[in-house]
């Protein structure tokens, strides 16, 4: 009697887990690696701003033999070197939600949300809330992060190309946890007068609500937040709305491409998977629940 032989197995390192930002793209991976009979190694760094952890577990993956590796990088640069190691082991790779400075290629694969869609649609959302006119704080700029970058930029043209009359009062650099983005909010309502805020980040959306909460005015200062975390304030309109990213879809397509890297059956991609704008309005409805999936343990 023959041995039976090893299911591949792929790796997937997103930014941090266990929150609902990361864990519907493990949902999404891991319905289509039950259909196509592969198992999945799920980890992360205990927080989104360490990137060394995140190195360790690429490196670990590398060691243990596993046929392909998905990651969501903490920052841009630090996580080049690391991935064309990689590539010159002959492992394939996707790369999600931002550009790494390596072109797709061989073994080489990206599947990103669209950053420049998700800061034109908070862009219109605020423009339109304060009637075209007003003065508006952004919080959580990244410059390490491509992608954050990019969002960034595509809000700011946006908003003055479309309403040249609400006004960036302030501009705050993301910090490396929600603490900090809440002392940093508490000083910017402190000594700014702005009539919404958005917050480019999970944890300076996190953030900015707790500073709202805390001086009383999340009826009066409107935040447009990004990356889908907390869901009920939306619900009872502490929170105007979020920019959500498909991490569901993102994490179904990128395991898509790994299988058929694995088996030889596709060529390098670059896939760019639309937001959401989550409101009072569609929280609840099936697309968005969709979207917010958790259930990577569904039944096989």
């Amino acid at each position: 009697m023959g041995c039976r032989r090893a299911r591949p197995t792929v790796a997937i390192i997103p930014r941090t887990c266990g929150t609902a930002l990361w864990e519907p793209e493990h949902a999404g991976a891991a319905a289509v690696a039950r259909a196509h009979n592969l198992d999945v190694y799920w980890n992360a760094p205990m927080r989104d701003d360490d990137v060394q952890s995140q190195i360790s577990l690429i490196e670990k993956s590398l060691d243990r033999g596993y046929s392909g590796i998905i990651v969501a990088p903490i920052e841009t640069l630090p996580l080049r070197t690391p991935m064309r190691g990689v590539l010159s082991r002959g492992v394939p790779a996707v790369v999600v939600d931002t550009e790494l400075g390596i072109p797709p290629g061989p073994q080489l694969s990206y599947v990103m949300n669209d950053e420049r869609a998700g800061g034109r649609l908070a862009a219109r959302r605020i423009g339109n809330m304060l009637g075209g006119r007003g003065d508006i704080a952004v919080m959580g700029i990244n410059p390490p992060l491509t992608s954050n970058t990019a969002r960034e930029r595509s809000f700011e043209d946006t908003l003055a190309r479309e309403f040249p009359d609400v006004h960036v009062a302030a501009r705050k650099l993301g910090l490396s946890s929600v603490p900090q983005e809440q002392q940093a909010a508490e000083q910017l309502l402190s000594s700014e007068k702005v009539d919404a805020i958005v917050a480019l980040s999970l944890a300076s959306t996190r953030g900015a609500y707790y500073a709202l909460v805390e001086f009383g005015r999340e009826k009066q200062v409107r935040l447009v937040g990004f990356d889908q975390d907390l869901i009920p304030p939306i619900r009872t309109g502490g929170i105007d709305s979020v920019v959500i990213q498909n991490t569901y879809e993102i994490g179904r397509i990128a395991m898509d491409l790994m299988n058929r890297e694995i088996h030889a059956t596709g060529g390098s991609a670059e896939v760019f998977v639309q937001p959401v704008l989550m409101t009072r309005d569609n929280v609840d409805t099936p697309d968005v629940r969709q979207i917010l999936n958790l259930s990577w343990w569904a039944s096989q």
